[in-house]
């Protein structure tokens, strides 16, 4: 299996590549207010609508400009679509099929943490969504 990694803070994360639509650089983001944090906004690419994660937030680490604005991760599956902010793009490995069905994985020393992406929408969903101070 074909993994596409990229790093969010100190962790690096590893995708399937079957999900991974296209990488584009610098692109327009349009915020949407009352969202929350990781939500960074909606991006329009060739025709479509794309909701912007960064992935930094997301996990729970505190934003500290390292993401990449300028390199977003278009990501389809199913009848979903997201796209994210990686800190740092680091390319495409192969896996042992095997190793799917785990949460990790190690190669060259680094460890890679498996998602899916609708590990990513899960997350989302349980985020609240609305003026969080009057």
């Amino acid at each position: 299996m074909k993994l596409f990694v990229f790093k969010s803070k100190d962790e690096f994360i590893g995708i399937e590549s079957d999900y991974v639509h296209r990488i584009i650089d610098d692109s327009k983001v349009t915020q949407v207010p009352l969202t929350p944090e990781p939500y960074t906004g909606l991006l329009y690419h060739r025709g479509e609508l794309f909701d912007v994660i960064n992935m930094q937030l997301l996990l729970g680490y505190q934003a500290d400009g390292s993401a990449e604005p300028n390199r977003i991760i278009i990501l389809k599956w199913l009848d979903k679509k997201l796209a994210v902010i990686p800190d740092e793009i680091t390319g495409m490995i192969w896996i042992d099929d095997e190793a799917e069905s785990k949460n990790e994985y190690y190669h060259e020393n680094h460890k890679i943490r498996l998602i899916r992406p609708d590990y990513i929408w899960k997350k989302l969903s349980e985020l609240s969504y609305g003026p969080h101070k009057i």
